[in-house]
């Protein structure tokens, strides 16, 4: 088993609109793909023990099966428009990684 993580933040003022867009849309449309099993979100509370200075976000998809080809599928969804990004998104970008169980 393995877990996809995404961290990702809302651009200011659009925390709802991003919360919305991702419980209601994302969510579903990456649990459409093969070997996408569920997903967690997370909001940072704390940061080095300090109250956290901006919001932001994980979520943790937890794969059954290739990541590489889940990881491929996703970006392939948004590509085509079968998935889309909110523009609520901080234009940052999401930083996406995959952790394997030991």
């Amino acid at each position: 088993m393995q877990t996809l993580m995404v961290i990702s933040r809302p651009l200011a003022g659009r925390e709802e609109d991003f919360n919305t867009w991702y419980r209601d849309v994302h969510v579903p449309d990456m649990l459409a793909i093969d070997g996408v099993k569920s997903c967690t979100r997370q909001r940072l509370l704390l940061s080095d023990g300090k109250p956290a200075e901006h919001t932001e976000y994980v979520a943790l998809y937890e794969i059954d099966g290739d990541a590489q080809a889940v990881m491929q599928e996703m970006s392939a969804r948004v590509r085509d428009g079968r998935a889309t990004l909110s523009d609520a998104m901080n234009p940052a970008g999401a930083k996406v990684s995959v952790w394997e169980t030991i």
